[in-house]
């Protein structure tokens, strides 16, 4: 649990800055965690520059006099419990070597946090005792949500993934599905086209064909008034049966010869 900070002012002066150029107020937040072995180990971020790594300033407070200055450490180290509970990029625990004068009570060393954008500080206490162990009941439980809330996370940009994957797998088919339909309405264009231009030739056949049965009709008339033609005369005048035959074999070619271009 986070302990309650004190915005506190700089010792050192500093110029009055514009305040149209003068940086957005720090947002600093913090706890520590534990005091143990001469080793202290906590963690300070500053919501409003989340990138920056805040300086820590570990001093044991005394009474009637300043208090003393103990270590001095940057918030700069990597934590997967800080990353689940949304502090920044999880780089920024802290972590010193103390040694306590003798006889002074461990539970008076305090954090001074300064952000290094604005030079605004924060002071962070130690827990008391019963907060202590309500952190360490927690931490196990917080630690399991935090990883939970990592893996709905890469869940859910996997399944962003997936669905950009599968948008682009449906504009395909959609394009794939545009060019077969136009592909099927210029194949029955052509087809419809070739289709009317084997109905004009087979008109235009059936008008041949019938031109050359009225043909074949009138020559066969012709033949047949031919032959009439030819037996009075052989019976009557003595025409020669070679004359004949080659009357025949003449008005036969003729009729090929017109059939043959009618059909061209």
């Amino acid at each position: 649990m986070s302990a309650t900070a004190k915005i506190v002012e700089l010792r050192e002066t500093t110029p009055v800055a514009d305040p149209i150029d003068a940086p957005q107020a720090a947002a600093i937040v913090g706890h520590i965690d534990a005091l143990q072995g001469g080793r202290v180990f906590g963690w300070a971020w500053d919501g409003n520059h989340p990138a920056d790594r805040l300086e820590v300033e570990l001093r044991l407070e005394r009474d009637g006099g300043p208090p003393e200055m103990l270590a001095r450490v940057a918030a700069d180290r990597p934590r997967p419990d800080l990353v689940g509970g949304g502090i920044g990029d999880g780089a920024h625990a802290f972590e010193a070597e103390v040694t306590l004068p003798e006889g002074a009570d461990p539970s008076r060393v305090v954090a001074v946090v300064r952000s290094p954008s604005t030079g605004e500080t924060a002071t962070f206490a130690q827990p008391n005792p019963e907060d202590q162990r309500l952190d360490r009941l927690l931490a196990p439980h917080l630690q399991r949500i935090g990883e939970r809330i990592d893996a709905v996370r890469r869940d859910q940009r996997q399944l962003a993934a997936a669905q950009q994957t599968i948008g682009r797998m449906l504009r395909d088919a959609g394009e794939g599905v545009t060019g077969l339909r136009a592909d099927v309405s210029r194949l029955e264009t052509a087809q419809g086209e070739r289709s009317d231009s084997l109905a004009d030739s087979l008109r235009e056949l059936t008008e041949r064909v019938s031109g050359l049965e009225v043909f074949l009709m009138r020559m066969d008339q012709s033949l047949r008034g031919l032959d009439s033609a030819s037996a009075e005369m052989t019976g009557g005048a003595g025409w020669s049966p070679l004359l004949t035959v080659l009357g025949s074999t003449a008005g036969a070619f003729l009729a090929v010869l017109v059939g043959w271009l009618v059909l061209h």
